[in-house]
């Protein structure tokens, strides 16, 4: 939740409300991540009517590679007016996932970031997941203006509706931010 918004969106309902992850079946957020699409290998990608997802090695060239993935992604779902801010957002959570991925050691989603969108059409949105192996929580610093780094956080925050993190029992983390195109 925007920390700018908190008293304004505190006064009206919100339509983002996510169901709890027992209301969802016990699937990973709410429902949202696709958990057969999230075991794409390095550099393949998966999609259904209305999520994509691919896989990236933790590596600075991912980001980019990301940022691409994303704004194509909202290009063939047909809607590129929101494509500036997922981009900004994808950027921001697979840079962080970059420097905390732990390399590969053979087990599933180890020394690979993996990156899911949804399109939720009914709301007018998209859901931004990013999948890595560190079970370390993110977590958003008040960065000095001069610093170089410490601000990925807050432009998320400022660019998306809400953002979280869920911890994935033996395989990481996924950080995840929703978009509505009004950021």
């Amino acid at each position: 939740m925007n920390a700018e918004l908190v008293s304004s969106e505190l006064d009206s309902e919100t339509s983002w409300s996510r169901p709890s992850l027992a209301e969802a079946s016990n699937a990973l957020l709410g429902g949202w991540w696709d958990d057969p699409l999230g075991r794409v290998a390095v550099g393949e990608s998966a999609r259904t009517r209305d999520a994509a997802a691919r896989a990236f090695g933790p590596v600075p060239e991912s980001v980019r590679q990301a940022r691409e993935f994303a704004a194509a992604t909202l290009e063939d779902w047909g809607i590129p007016d929101m494509a500036e801010d997922v981009r900004l957002i994808v950027s921001e959570l697979v840079g962080n996932a970059c420097r905390h991925t732990r390399p590969g050691s053979g087990r599933l989603g180890h020394g690979r970031v993996v990156v899911q969108l949804r399109h939720l059409a009914e709301q007018g949105g998209v859901v931004c997941m990013v999948a890595d192996s560190s079970g370390k929580a993110p977590v958003r610093v008040d960065a000095h203006h001069f610093a170089e780094s410490g601000r990925g956080l807050g432009l998320v925050s400022a660019f998306s509706r809400e953002w979280g993190w869920e911890p994935v029992a033996g395989r990481g983390k996924i950080v995840w931010a929703i978009c509505d195109g009004e950021g």
